[in-house]
């Protein structure tokens, strides 16, 4: 199962971002999403008509897959906190379990229960996080029960029916809009022109200073034995010795290339998008070190590995962005909380 859904994955970034003639047959198909996509669109609330004292950030993306989106949210979540806000996330809880009642995610969840991105962002954030599949009961149950100044939305930019304040679309760079045609003949699931109605667009690895964002390891940690090690004492080790770096991110590629650059020398393996490592996994590593993500790590038991460290990073935000928002929000209620 996991080869197949690896050499779908690969067939279908061929079609999107390489030219493919088979996107030309998958055309017809395109059409009745964006029939869809234009009508939800005209029954969405305007800008500005959320509940009052809340101010309600998205952030999404316009092509499917990763493109660091939940690392943005999370970076943009603790400068909030710094400024003194209160803030809550609200998300649907992809690959998770739970039903269609909201679900506040706690620490003893498993990524299993609730979906690995929600896991995660509750782990680093340490605020209200509220999985439903209906993004705006989550929004009002949040707002009723969870004493928050912003509300952060992970993805959420093509739920039409929560209103939001503003909006932040996130690509990747090299990407880009790929072939420019809506799913599935295309990675968009909104037509390109989406992107002159939101607030702000960052970019992956750009070189732009409005835009560009990238990832930059911090520590590394240790979940068998609890220790987190600063990212630069482990490169001395690393360095000499074989590392795997093994994930099932949406684009891997963005993992391998930022470990390869810190001068490790690697074998990698990439898994399907949002697929667990399994034991069966690494039992196949015969390198002493195994690198995973964050991403990754909240779904692997305590008892994992020994071998395995979770390579933790952090997203540094336009300077403009943050003085853009700061324009936007209101005050703090409790500045300094």
């Amino acid at each position: 199962m996991t080869l197949l859904r690896s050499t779908l994955e690969r067939l279908v970034n061929h079609i999107w971002y390489r030219g493919s003639v088979l996107s030309w047959c998958l055309l017809p198909l395109s059409w009745p999403v964006g029939w869809v996509v234009r009508r939800r669109r005209r029954q969405a609330p305007a800008k500005g008509s959320t509940p009052s004292g809340v101010s309600v950030i998205v952030v999404g993306g316009l092509t499917a897959g990763g493109t660091g989106k939940t690392p943005v949210l999370i970076a943009l979540g603790k400068w909030l906190r710094e400024q003194g806000y209160r803030v809550g996330v609200v998300s649907r809880g992809y690959k998770g379990q739970n039903g269609s009642d909201p679900h506040w995610v706690t620490e003893l969840d498993s990524a299993a229960l609730v979906g690995d991105e929600p896991a995660l962002i509750r782990r680093d954030l340490k605020v209200p996080v509220l999985i439903c599949r209906d993004r705006n009961m989550a929004l009002n149950t949040l707002v009723q029960e969870g004493q928050v100044d912003v509300v952060l939305s992970d993805d959420g930019l093509q739920h039409y029916g929560m209103p939001r304040d503003a909006e932040i679309a996130v690509l990747d760079a090299e990407r880009g809009l790929g072939n420019g045609r809506l799913l599935p003949a295309g990675p968009l699931r909104e037509p390109g022109s989406r992107l002159a109605s939101v607030d702000w667009v960052l970019e992956r690895n750009s070189d732009d200073p409005d835009r560009g964002f990238c990832y930059q390891p911090t520590v590394a940690s240790h979940p068998a034995s609890c220790r987190t090690v600063p990212w630069q004492n482990c490169l001395t080790d690393w360095r000499q010795q074989p590392v795997v770096a093994l994930t099932g991110l949406g684009q891997p590629e963005q993992f391998f290339k930022m470990l390869a650059e810190q001068g490790l020398s690697l074998r990698t393996v990439a898994l399907a998008d949002h697929e667990t490592i399994t034991g069966a996994h690494l039992e196949s590593c015969d390198e002493p070190v195994i690198l995973v993500t964050a991403k990754d790590a909240v779904k692997l038991p305590r008892d994992t590995d020994p071998r395995v460290w979770v390579v933790e990073i952090e997203v540094a935000l336009p300077a403009s962005l943050l003085a853009r928002l700061e324009g936007l929000l209101p005050a703090p209620a409790q500045a300094g909380c």
